[in-house]
């Protein structure tokens, strides 16, 4: 049948044919042309591996078409009918019925792995085709500095219908009525946060999932929904509906994670201990009889004040340490964690104050 905008209306003399696709062998098995009404009919026998599928396709306008897989003994009505569309090359619009951002926490490589799947929606009545091989149907584009991209063909789309090239991916497979869905990933290196993605054409439903317990999103309206949780990870869910084009979103990811953290805490005991390494040579010149007679008697390794910093650095790297073990924290654990670093943050400026004890 040929869908229209008053109807489907019957195909007479189109070919049809009866596939079989099974881990054991592939390929057609029989073809009928459909008679006045539209109608065909083929009997067949399944065979081999129980696992095979059994469907029937037809090529109108040169676009193939296909049925569900044939399940049951017999099968007729909707399970067995095809519907073909008119093409075209013109413009049609295409709506993002729901764009899925997905992101995760950093790969030992320090990039962030991320996935999008697009519901691309076709509401006319023709199947919008390209109109040459450089002019995509559809296309989006990728932050700048995404790298490692490849496209998910888990669905119905195959890697050859979707181009690649710099920032844009374009899709180049026909879309017919109905919804369509494309799915790819990436990666993002530490600079590309806070990440801020332009919402290019409006979006009937924004849902965005990222593993970083600290994450922040701003620029569109999201309600956060309950967590989910996928092969042993925790992700936050936002969502928002109906989002107009123009708008820009922002994911904001705290940067001192990992390596990164243990590298600024690096930095501030190095910067500690210089610090009291000079107030200890400034001391040291104000003083400097009563200084040497307190490093004879082994007075001077009496002071407390560099080991006493340090300690407090140290504490304070281990609490973040700990804290970053659990990936989604009770609001009673992180309360405890923020006031327990709060209190080690002023204990250590307090040391680093205290004026040094004379001799």
């Amino acid at each position: 049948m040929r869908g229209t905008r008053k109807g489907q209306v019957p195909v007479a003399n189109q070919w049809v044919v009866l596939h079989r696709v099974g881990p054991d062998k592939a390929g057609p098995l029989d073809s009928v042309r459909t008679g006045a009404s539209g109608g065909y009919h083929i009997r067949y026998h399944t065979s081999g591996d129980t696992s095979a599928l059994y469907f029937a396709s037809t090529s109108y306008g040169g676009v193939a078409y296909f049925t569900s897989p044939l399940r049951a003994p017999r099968v007729s009505g909707d399970d067995a009918t095809i519907t073909v569309f008119d093409t075209t090359s013109g413009p049609v619009a295409l709506k993002v019925g729901g764009r899925h951002i997905i992101i995760g926490i950093p790969r030992p490589t320090g990039n962030r792995p991320v996935g999008e799947v697009y519901d691309l929606q076709n509401d006319s009545t023709v199947t919008v085709i390209a109109r040459d091989s450089a002019s995509p149907v559809w296309s989006a584009h990728l932050p700048p500095g995404a790298v490692s991209f490849q496209l998910n063909t888990s669905g119905d789309l195959a890697a050859g219908a979707v181009a690649h090239v710099g920032n844009i991916v374009g899709l180049f497979a026909p879309l017919s009525p109905g919804i369509r869905q494309l799915g790819f990933t990436y990666e993002l290196p530490p600079s590309s946060f806070p990440l801020t993605i332009p919402i290019e054409r409006p979006t009937g439903v924004l849902e965005v999932l990222v593993q970083e317990p600290a994450a922040r999103l701003s620029g569109v309206a999201f309600r956060e929904m309950p967590p989910v949780a996928t092969d042993g990870r925790v992700f936050r869910r936002f969502l928002a509906q109906d989002v107009a084009a123009n708008g820009v979103l922002t994911i904001d990811i705290p940067k001192l994670i990992g390596p990164e953290r243990e590298k600024a805490y690096l930095g501030i005991g190095v910067g500690v201990l210089l610090i009291m390494l000079a107030a200890l040579l400034y001391a040291s010149r104000r003083s400097l009889p009563r200084f040497a007679m307190a490093a004879v008697g082994g007075r001077a390794g009496k002071s407390a004040r560099p080991s006493k910093a340090d300690a407090l650095v140290r504490a304070i790297a281990d609490l973040d340490a700990a804290f970053e073990c659990d990936p989604s924290p009770a609001p009673a654990a992180r309360t405890a964690y923020e006031s327990k670093r709060a209190k080690l943050k002023a204990d250590l400026a307090k040391v680093l104050a205290a004026p040094r004890t004379k001799a």
